[in-house]
């Protein structure tokens, strides 16, 4: 004897409301990728310049995924909220408790055909709570933090620059030597730093939503058999997958921009401390009060050209190191920029040897990482995000649970 469905009507409403909730948080985590994955528009300079595009492609790209895997979150909740109506008088078999509850432009409402419109909230649906907090926490830059890291190597270098700058400007060639030696390095390593924490928001967010799904999915095991619960089953598994692959692919983002945004704090660390050293081996710091005084003695309107050809000297050597600082930055740059390029079109670039490519790329930014438990994380999130087809076998469309009498066929 075959054993009656099961189907719990106010299960399967509560089930599609938390599925409704969870196709907003997904609308709202494509929507923060979007609007604040993006650089900001004053945001420029050496080497960044060649970061913009992919900056913005890949902020694109994610806003793209998340918001086609909304749709069809919102839309599977309407149509669990519908399932729920057709269980509504499940010994019926039919879809008249659906339709006295669609408004749609039928005349004539057959038990045996869904009307096609807008159906009312089923009203004793069960609370399905989620299991996880969802939350969007928007990183906050400094968008000029060279003043900061300035007054950390010493804080009199700025007011000492300035005086530099006065007195060869009296000298008849202005220089400034900050401005010399930092212009070859990409400055507001705080703004990239940001926007990768900006994906990791997005991408954690994408990966409790799908933890929320999950549970969800179980609670409803015990209330909801047959064969539309079946395909149900099968497409929150895709879509569950599809979602927390986020997670991971925020959290690299992340892990990639904050090392691009340490080695060029690092480089700009280490030339204001070469400019330090040069200065404090040319000039008496024993008096603050006078240093003006001692920088105008070494620097004359006339004579001492010796001393200031001197200077020219050890500062083109800083300039040079600042140059070589920037060739090992741009190095791992490229690799950011192919790691990016991967993950703007996993489909077309990891559908083969995903975990290899992966590894690849991103071992120059591994090496630079000193904690262990850092670096055993970045190896669990490479080896979940080559997992492509988690992305690839996202669900195209949302769940339908059947026409005809396919909503209540039991397995």
């Amino acid at each position: 004897m075959t054993e009656a469905l099961r189907a719990v009507p106010g299960e399967i409403a509560g089930l599609g409301n938390l599925v409704s909730e969870i196709g907003t948080d997904i609308n709202s985590a494509a929507f923060f990728i979007g609007e604040h994955g993006k650089p900001a528009e004053w945001l420029s300079g050496p080497i960044i310049d060649d970061l913009l595009e992919p900056f913005s492609g890949v902020a694109a790209a994610t806003k793209t995924r998340m918001s086609y895997l909304s749709n069809t979150t919102q839309g599977t909740g309407t149509e669990l909220n519908k399932a729920a109506w057709m269980y509504h008088d499940k010994d019926q078999q039919n879809y008249a408790a659906l339709n006295s509850h669609t408004m749609g432009l039928d005349t004539v409402k057959s038990p045996d055909v869904e009307t096609q419109g807008v159906t009312s909230f089923y009203d004793s649906a069960v609370k399905y709570n989620k299991a996880k907090e969802f939350k969007l926490d928007e990183p906050q830059a400094n968008k000029e933090d060279t003043a900061g890291l300035i007054a950390e190597v010493a804080p009199v270098l700025g007011d000492v620059n300035e005086s530099i700058k006065s007195i060869t400007r009296t000298a008849g060639q202005e220089r400034d030597l900050l401005g010399e030696c930092l212009k070859p390095i990409p400055g507001n390593w705080n703004e990239i730093r940001r926007i990768g924490e900006c994906h990791k928001a997005a991408g954690n967010g994408m990966e409790a939503c799908g933890d929320n799904l999950e549970a969800g999915l179980r609670r409803v095991d015990a209330s909801w058999d047959g064969l539309a619960a079946q395909a149900f089953t099968t497409w929150a598994n895709r879509a569950v997958a599809a979602m927390k692959w986020e997670g991971p692919v925020g959290r690299i983002v992340s892990d990639a921009f904050a090392v691009i945004a340490d080695e060029i704090r690092a480089a700009v660390k280490a030339i204001l401390t070469k400019i330090w050293d040069v200065l404090k081996s040319r000039i008496n710091f024993t008096s603050i009060k006078g240093i003006f005084q001692t920088i105008a003695r070494k620097i004359p309107v006339v004579g001492q050209i010796g001393e200031i050809i001197e200077l020219g000297y050890k500062f083109a050597n800083i300039i040079a190191d600042a140059i070589g600082l920037v060739g090992k930055i741009r190095e791992l740059v490229d690799k950011v920029k192919k790691l990016l390029e991967y993950l703007n079109d996993p489909v077309g670039k990891l559908k083969q040897n995903a975990e290899q490519k992966l590894a690849e790329t991103v071992a120059p930014i591994t090496n630079r990482v000193n904690d262990v438990t850092r670096k055993a994380a970045i190896a669990q999130d490479l080896a979940r995000i080559s997992q492509v087809n988690d992305t690839l076998n996202s669900p195209d469309a949302a769940f339908e649970v059947g026409t005809g009498h396919a909503p209540w066929s039991n397995a």
